[in-house]
């Protein structure tokens, strides 16, 4: 899923690195909530050698990677070895660095960055506003109060994250994102994520939770309108020196529906969907597992029960991705 949707980026990515004033050296890439790292690979790759069709083999690259401390960092060391995709293969003068830390702090000095890259991050809210009685996702809670408090976080949160990017950024720099986002009707998530919410319903009915842990299960991701994004920018057309240069929402397809529908394997299907979640929510979930319960059990449980369901009703999953670019204004 996270592949489908970097690619569809990948364009407006490359033009970016074509026009993006380098006149100042180093050239330094800042890759903004890298997790792993193998999803970055690819981009970092396109983006190096574009640089160096541009400038001389002798100019130093930078490539940061960022993310929260508690990141595998290691993996991320291990694929700039061994993915075949790494933009380290075959690359000379190429510094790879990596910083430990939020984004929604200062992560680099004033006026470093020349290009920012950043993917299926941005939706994920800086604290968890409130919990939702209602889903498991608290930008898809039905609850005015719940509604509220998303909405006012990823406000924010959307104004912290620009105002600390615009410092880091060069004057002409740019930045390309995708994130999780929403249209006016749906998200693409009622089915999924409103599987895994009923299979936490069923281990309340069960007796494994009560309701108030179960309430506490919520996972502090929003969905943000093309609205919501433009927000900041509406008043003067920029905001904190960037400009709103692209803007698109782009439905994602799912990776494992063409098999499914070539084999009609619904185990298959549900375990590959099953684990892709697990993947970005696991480690969330069992930070706020119940104190009743021991961590890696409860969410052994209860991604047991959603594979369970979702092998029972089969759907492709089709998220929205929000597509940004945004530039530093010119000196």
């Amino acid at each position: 899923m996270q592949a489908t949707g970097i690619a569809a980026l990948l364009s407006l990515w490359e033009a970016a690195c074509q026009t993006v004033d380098i006149s100042d050296r180093p050239v330094t890439i800042v890759d903004y909530g890298c997790s792993q790292g193998r999803n970055s690979m690819i981009p970092m790759r396109k983006a190096v050698d574009v640089m160096r069709s541009r400038v001389d083999a002798s100019i130093p690259i930078e490539v940061v990677h960022t993310d929260l401390p508690s990141n595998d960092f290691s993996s991320l060391f291990e694929a700039l070895i061994s993915d075949p995709n790494s933009y380290m293969t075959g690359s000379s003068d190429v510094f790879p660095l990596a910083i430990g830390k939020s984004y929604f702090a200062p992560l680099l000095p004033p006026g470093r960055v020349h290009l920012g890259w950043s993917t299926w991050s941005l939706q994920w809210m800086s604290t968890n506003a409130i919990d939702a009685p209602d889903h498991i996702l608290a930008g898809m809670s039905r609850s005015p109060a719940v509604a509220a408090a998303v909405a006012a976080q990823q406000a924010s949160d959307w104004e912290c994250f620009l105002t600390q990017r615009s410092r880091e950024m060069r004057p002409g720099a740019k930045f390309v994102a995708g994130f999780t986002a929403r249209a006016n009707a749906e998200t693409g998530w009622e089915w999924l994520l409103g599987e895994l919410w009923s299979a936490l319903a069923d281990m309340r009915r069960d007796g494994l939770l009560s309701e108030q842990e179960q309430e506490q299960v919520t996972i502090p991701i929003g969905l943000r309108s093309l609205e919501d994004i433009k927000a900041p920018f509406r008043q003067s057309g920029s905001f904190a020196e960037l400009a709103l240069e692209h803007l698109d929402l782009v439905k994602v397809s799912d990776p494992f529906w063409p098999e499914f529908e070539g084999s009609g394997d619904r185990l298959a299907f549900a375990r590959q969907h099953a684990d892709m979640t697990r993947a970005w929510s696991g480690p969330l979930l069992a930070g706020v597992a119940p104190a009743s319960c021991e961590q890696t059990a409860f969410v052994d449980e209860l991604f047991s029960r959603f594979e369970r369901r979702l092998s029972e009703d089969p759907k492709p999953h089709e998220p929205y991705m929000a597509a940004v670019v945004l530039s530093k204004k010119p000196q």
